[in-house]
Parts: structure tokens; sequence; C-alpha cells
């Protein structure tokens, strides 16, 4: 009874409209939009035939079959099928994982569905979330290519895990980090023994990695082979390409995204009394340490990189006699509060006011402060985006066509005051309707033009936490859309 109360929790997170990062959309479900259903969005520089350093096929298998119900349905409830679909597969593969790594106790069920990570980033349209799903299937094969007999072999899921590992890698590169150590025992305990099923993985990987360099040429309309993966790794190779993103000490991983993950059940762990070959053999432990230590190489480290470490690490915690009588209500009360913010309430009224929007005539939407609207959701054939850009370290509006003042949305980031007056003057020069959508925690800082325009309230959305602008003098929940004229 209890995991049907998690689950249902889990439901009412997923369907809510919160906005974790631009990349839920931006990378996923921004692209599938255009493409499919020939609307006008921000396509990302991963998906330009010029970089082509990420691959179309996971997100056509994951999400070409929702995007056929576009029109019948509004891209809100579109976006709640996906997460909805996120949130089952979730579910799903966590319990499939359970039973065949061997970690099934009921301490590790309860606490693969009662975390926030569960309800919040693996129902979102993160990359991030499909890898989880596949690490977590190709463990679980791993787990049971190990215990085949001697003498016997393992054809058929050796071809199934070769098309996961693919998949995996075409989702993302940092898939095969969370597998290296597990494929050593893996090999070793198995492979090393069973040719013939070595040779069907080696095949299948080969006919498969193919299939899906094939589709991704077809898809760019390159004039050579496109190799997707491999254009993002040589992307990210270069510290310079990361700085863009932005660059963390190594140990950020470790000591702030991990924590972040396990919550207050890391206080009470008990210290594993596991022997050494124990450890080397435990499929969740590997993969958790190699996931963790080759990841943390890299600069650039954001926490949903570790999501897939999330249930891996769960599954895998012993905990001391206090969990019980203390941190169990520690470990329930950190998870409402953080699925709470991060569910419900972080940069949650953008979904909502789109909804409303679309539905509009549009002239020019100035999103400022918040994060980069999803356009696809605006569902337009006219649509126009443009965003600033930079020159020697200083935000401009250069690349802004402000001589479009229909069907154009203008994403002006966490630019200053300076930069939202010389775009609002320029369109308004032009007799345009213009509407600014910002936050209420920086509606203080619209007070310094209003000496030059009228801004009015059009609509207000309360359910929305800008955790990047906290100002503890100003409202610190809600955003609003506004008219704006010139006085």
């Amino acid at each position: 009874m209890k995991w049907f109360i998690w689950t249902l929790l889990g439901v009412f997170i997923a369907l809510q409209p919160s906005y974790i990062h631009p990349d839920e959309h931006f990378q996923s479900l921004e692209v599938l939009a255009t493409r499919i259903n020939g609307i006008k969005g921000s396509i990302p520089w991963e998906f330009t035939p010029v970089h082509s350093a990420r691959s179309f096929v996971p997100i056509y298998i994951s999400y070409w079959w929702i995007f056929q119900f576009y029109g019948t349905l509004s891209p809100l409830w579109i976006l709640r099928l996906i997460r909805l679909q996120h949130f089952g597969l979730y579910f799903l593969v966590s319990r499939y994982a359970l039973n065949h790594l061997k970690h099934s106790g009921g301490q590790a069920e309860f606490m693969l569905q009662s975390s926030y990570i569960a309800w919040c980033h693996q129902s979102h349209s993160f990359s991030n979330s499909l890898e989880t799903l596949l690490v977590l299937i190709a463990l679980s094969l791993y787990s049971d290519l190990m215990q085949t007999p001697y003498g016997k072999h393992a054809m058929v899921k050796s071809a199934v895990l070769s098309v996961v590992v693919t998949l995996g890698i075409f989702n993302r590169i940092t898939f095969p980090v969370f597998l290296l150590l597990p494929s050593i025992v893996l090999f070793f305990k198995f492979y090393i023994r069973s040719r013939r099923s070595l040779m069907v993985l080696g095949l299948t990987l080969s006919l498969s990695t193919l299939s899906f360099i094939y589709v991704d040429t077809m898809i760019y309309g390159g004039s050579h082979w496109i190799i997707a993966p491999w254009n993002n790794f040589k992307y990210n190779l270069d510290e310079s390409n990361l700085a863009q993103h932005g660059l963390h000490p190594r140990y950020t991983h470790i000591l702030v995204n991990l924590p972040q993950l396990v919550g207050p059940a890391i206080l009470f762990i008990q210290v594993p009394r596991k022997s050494l070959r124990g450890w080397f053999t435990d499929i969740p432990v590997l993969s958790v340490f190699s996931g963790l230590a080759l990841l943390s190489v890299f600069k650039h480290q954001e926490l949903r990189f570790l999501i897939p470490l999330a249930p891996l690490t769960l599954m895998s915690l012993k905990l001391n006699k206090y969990w019980k009588t203390y941190g169990l209500k520690v470990w329930i009360g950190f998870n409402i509060i953080m699925a709470t913010v991060m569910g419900v309430l972080h940069q949650g009224g953008i979904v909502p006011l789109l909804d409303v929007m679309r539905e509009e005539p549009l002239g020019v939407h100035i999103w400022w402060k918040t994060y980069s609207p999803p356009t696809w959701m605006y569902a337009n054939s006219e649509l126009i985006s443009s965003t600033t850009n930079f020159v020697d370290n200083v935000e401009k509006v250069d690349n802004v066509p402000f001589s479009s003042i229909h069907d154009h949305v203008v994403d002006l980031k966490g630019c200053d005051e300076k930069l939202l007056n010389h775009t609002l003057n320029q369109f308004l020069l032009q007799n345009t309707n213009v509407q600014v959508i910002a936050p209420d925690s920086v509606a203080h800082r619209l007070e310094s033009l209003q000496d030059s325009y009228q801004f009015q309230s059009l609509q207000s959305w309360p359910l929305h936490l800008d955790l990047d602008h906290i100002n503890l003098s100003s409202k610190l929940l809600g955003i609003t859309r506004y008219s704006v004229a010139r006085r």
C-alpha cells in the first residue's frame, strides 16, 4: 500500500509545470516539435548541421509517438503526457533493476520510490533521464549474463545489450562511464568463456551503430557520414568550450552534487562489512564508482549529470540503527521539500503563462530574468525567436531583429535594466504590442524604468520560484506578464 502512495505522489509531481533546466525542452521537445509539426522555435547548436553533435535517434524513439497527437492535444498536455511516460518507465525499470541486481529489499524499494529525483528529474524530458533507464537496463543484463551457467551462451541477451549500449552512447556520450568497471567484471566472468556471445555482442553493436549513423546522416542531410557522439566528444574535450557552459571545481560532483541526490541518508550510512572481493563484484557499486570518478575529470559538473547514480546509490546503501528512529522522518521531509521546490515551484509559471499566451495574437514577447521560454509551446509556424549575444563579455542585442514586430519572442535572459530599456525603446518606436514577462522577485527593478514606460499587469502566476534572483526585500514567489507602453 505504501508504494501506491509514493507512486501517486510521484504522478502528482510529474504533472506539475515546473521547469528544472532549459535542456529538458531545448535538447529534445523543441527539436522534435519544429521538425515534426512544422512550427518555428529555437534550435540548440548541438542539433544544427554545422555541429551535428547530438543524435536524433534517441529523441525520435522516446517522443515521436507522442508528437503525433500535436494539434489534437495542446502543448501543455503533450508535456504532461511526456512526463507521465518518463515517470511510468522509471517506475517499471527501477523495479526490474531491483530484482535483477539482487537489491530487492524493502529499504531499497522504498528509497527509490520516495526520492525527489524520481518524482522531479526522472519525469522531465532530460537526456539524463533516458540515460538512467538505459543504465539500469544494461546493468540488469550484466547481472543476468554473469549468472549464465558454464558452457551456456546468451546470444539473445548479448544482442539486446548491444542495442541498449548503442542507444545509450548516442543518447549521451557519458553513458559508457557508468558501465566501465562493471564491463571489466562482465568480460572476465562471462564473455571470456563465451566467445559466441561476444561475437554476437560485437556484431550487433556494429550493426546498430551503423544504423544510427545512417539515420542521423539522413536527418542532418550531410554530404558525409555524421557520427554525433564523436562530434560531441570532441567538443567536450576542449575546456574552452566547457567554459561557455560554466566550469566547476573537480570535487563538485563528489562534495556537492552527490549529497543532493542522496540527501540526509548520507548521515546514516553504515560502513559496510564487505570483503574487497564483494565490492569488486557488486554491479551497482562499481557503476557508482566509475561514473563518479570519470565524470569528475571534466570541470563542467551539473547535478543532472549524476541522475543515473541516484537509483544505483540508493539501492546500495546500508543504513545504521538510527535510520528508523530519526533518519526515516528526515528523509521523507527532505524529499517532500525538494519535490515542492524543484517539482512544483521552480520556474513553475513559465509553462502555464505560455499555455494562455499561445491562444492570443502575438506581437513581441520579451522574457526577462527567466529561464529561456520553450518556444515550441507557442505552437506558432511564423514565430521568430531571438536572444542576446556577447561581445568582449558585454551582453548585447545585436542579433535581435527589431523590425520584426509580429510573432516575435525575445529571450533577454538575465540582462541588466539598461539593456532591457534599450530593447523596449527599439520596439516601442514602431508602435507595436510589447509584453514583458518577468518574475515578481525582480519587479522592484522595473521601477527604474517607470519614468519612461507604463507597465500594466495582465496576468500573474503565483507558483513560480526564481532561485537565480532571490531578493528578500521583494516577493519570493510569482511571475507576471505586463503590457508595456510609453508614458
